[in-house]
């Protein structure tokens, strides 16, 4: 009786897996995929000819497909892979549809280009969302950003600018390095590396020093030197885990403050290191004559932007309703203005000194960090 239950209980297994055939579950046929590219002439410059390269996906058993481009202009094109003139400056939303007889299938893509104005003025303005830096420029217009050549990293929280060398100085958290750069990407070198998770930074022109922060202080580099190790403590045995610094040129003092609580300063000299605001939590500080603006983590969701005097007393709050802890504060001295990146909502924020007239300047396409500002042109 039970070599009679086993052998059914084989049996029963066997016939199991037998009906189990491939053709029971069949693989999906593949689908159309599309997608392309672009070259830009002219340095991107209107008038510009964009030479589109259709890149799209489409198996032979979809059957033949068919293309539609629009240009974002009102132009549009039915060839594969069309070449087109921009006359204009702008940002133009490219769209590709893809139709295919035998499958039946419309599917699209998009990519926003954009053509630069060559007679375009203002004041520069870079931002980084992490990987890749961008530039655009404060005016009248619309913004439009564009990608700096070459300026990307692993994963950037923070920049500061130059702004008697025109050097960009972009820190990077994932390669714990420092890179510098001219102002268009050119140049590229790293500055310092095997940094202890470099973020905030800030530059003292008198003695041609950058500071920046670590996990548990702040150090310093000699911005002449080029020995890639060169650097010394200048804030030590701070567990709170600095993350933004700033320095107010005048009083020759050092501002930072932590992600885990406490606004801080300490003369340049070294002397006189203090907690001027205990217990706030965030990540970016700037000075602005004689006040410090900075964020404060309150809750999930729930980050404020305040300013106080450079002692700390007087705060008041510029801005609230910011959905994550700020990466970066930059100024504008053309329009007093102060502007600032909401991370969740991908916006490039700006208000009055005073908080008034808050607005969103620039709906990235991304994480907006370490915004810096330079001199207008």
């Amino acid at each position: 009786m039970k070599n009679s239950f086993i052998i059914c209980f084989i049996l029963g297994i066997a016939i199991s897996f037998q009906s189990c055939k491939e053709d029971d579950f069949p693989v999906p046929p593949a689908s159309t995929v599309p997608s392309f590219k672009y070259t830009i002439s002219n340095d991107e410059f209107a008038p510009a000819t964009v030479t589109f390269s259709n890149t799209s996906i489409v198996p032979a058993t979809v059957g033949t497909a068919t293309y539609y481009w629009n240009f974002g202009d009102g132009s549009s094109s039915a060839e594969a892979n069309p070449t087109y003139v921009y006359m204009e400056a702008g940002a133009y939303k490219v769209n590709l549809v893809v139709a295919t007889a035998g499958s039946l299938e419309i599917r699209e893509t998009s990519q926003t280009l954009v053509i630069k104005d060559p007679n375009a003025t203002g004041t520069p303005i870079y931002f980084t969302n992490g990987v890749q830096v961008y530039q655009g420029l404060i005016n009248t217009q619309a913004p439009i950003f564009t990608p700096v050549n070459g300026l990307v990293t692993q994963s950037s929280y923070g920049m500061v600018m130059d702004t008697l060398n025109l050097k960009l100085y972009v820190s990077d958290l994932g390669a714990s390095k420092i890179y510098r750069a001219n102002l268009d990407g050119s140049n590229l070198e790293t500055f310092r590396s095997g940094l202890d998770s470099p973020n905030g930074m800030a530059i003292d022109y008198l003695n041609n020093q950058l500071y920046y922060d670590t996990s548990n202080g702040v150090q310093r580099a000699n911005m002449n030197v080029t020995d890639l190790s060169q650097k010394e403590n200048f804030v030590t045995g701070q567990p709170n885990d600095p993350e933004g610094v700033a320095i107010d040129l005048l009083h020759r003092k050092l501002y930072w403050i932590n992600y885990d609580g406490g606004v801080w300063s300490k003369n340049l000299d070294g002397t006189g290191e203090k907690e001027i605001i205990p217990g706030v939590e965030g990540a970016s500080i700037m000075v602005v004559g004689d006040r410090i603006y900075f964020d404060e983590y309150v809750s999930s969701g729930d980050v404020r932007l305040k300013s106080a005097n450079l002692d700390g007393t007087g705060i008041t709050t510029i801005a609230t309703g910011i959905t994550r802890v700020i990466y970066g504060l930059a100024y504008d001295v053309n329009e007093n203005k102060i502007y600032w990146g909401d991370r969740n909502k991908n916006a490039l924020m700006r208000a009055n000194l005073d908080g008034s007239n808050v607005e969103v300047w620039l709906q990235s396409t991304g994480n907006t960090r370490g915004i810096v500002i330079g001199k207008k042109q």
